[in-house]
């Protein structure tokens, strides 16, 4: 025998709502879908996710999705109390709900699935997923890189700004020791660390072990010090990011309030330049 569907048993009245994101530009996507039923209740479903607003706008994502957490509620505080989107004010500029229809299903997550198939090519978007473990380049990886791209920039004059080995010798009371500095000049001495470590523990510990050689290297504020840091680039949306990124600001407030140089890049290139000129 041949079963046929049953027939839709739910009846809703549903909208789609455009976004507008630079205002006055015509660029419209679908943003949300709104429905009210017969029985007072109202849904409002967001179509694009925090980790989609993330890759379409990077810095700007979170302050997309704060915007679109705003236009969320209107919605369903408007739905509720009349029922239909006839009269609703967005909350900010920008957003513009489309006339609402009558729409059959089997349930209300129904009906929202087909407005939102019907009216967005981001519907069921996936952000690509970000690895829970940050790659990880050692301080010596990093050094190297950086190296090579100061010769690239400088020629052999730069080899003239780096320690041999990454070592310089200080003698205490007689005895020798070897400390880990990478950079030095008649006035200056530097480190390079890398901050693309699994874990944020382990940037706060290679900076903490930067900055005891430095206090020594300096001999008492006679060299000028300073401290360069390779940062991981593509962290937009990684779980460690804030993390990251504060251990970065604390690790710049430490180092101002000691007169300490700091820079902070994501490419060997732009750091070996930085390197460069504080050098000069």
């Amino acid at each position: 025998m041949i079963t046929f569907p049953d027939f839709p048993t739910y009846t809703a009245k549903a909208s789609h709502i455009y976004w507008e994101p630079v205002s006055g530009s015509g660029e419209r996507i679908t943003a949300a879908v709104a429905l009210a039923d017969q029985s007072g209740a109202a849904r409002v479903i967001s179509l694009l996710s925090p980790e989609i607003l993330s890759v379409l706008y990077r810095g700007q994502g979170s302050n997309a999705a704060g915007l679109l957490g705003l236009l969320n509620d209107s919605l369903k505080s408007h739905l509720k109390k009349v029922g239909d989107l006839e009269g609703w004010n967005p909350p900010v500029t920008g957003f513009f709900a489309q006339p609402m229809q009558e729409y059959d299903g089997q349930t209300a997550e129904d009906i929202l699935d087909q407005v939102a198939g019907l009216h967005s090519s981001l519907y069921k978007a996936r952000a690509p997923s970000k690895p829970d473990r940050l790659p990880t380049h050692s301080d010596e990886a990093i050094r190297q890189h950086v190296k090579d791209a100061a010769r690239r920039i400088g020629g052999l004059q730069a080899d003239r700004v780096f320690t041999p080995g990454g070592i310089i010798e200080v003698i205490d009371g007689g005895r020798k020791h070897h400390l880990d500095i990478p950079i030095k000049t008649g006035t200056k001495v530097g480190s390079i660390m890398s901050a693309w470590y699994n874990t944020p523990s382990t940037i706060e510990k290679h900076f903490l072990r930067a900055q005891s050689n430095l206090a020594v290297a300096a001999e008492r504020g006679h060299y000028e010090a300073g401290l360069f840091i390779s940062m991981p680039s593509g962290l937009e949306g990684h779980k460690n990011q804030q993390q990251v990124e504060n251990i970065i600001d604390d690790i710049y407030w430490r180092l101002s309030r000691t007169g300490y140089y700091l820079e902070v890049r994501e490419t060997p290139e732009s750091l070996a330049q930085e390197i460069l000129d504080w050098a000069a």
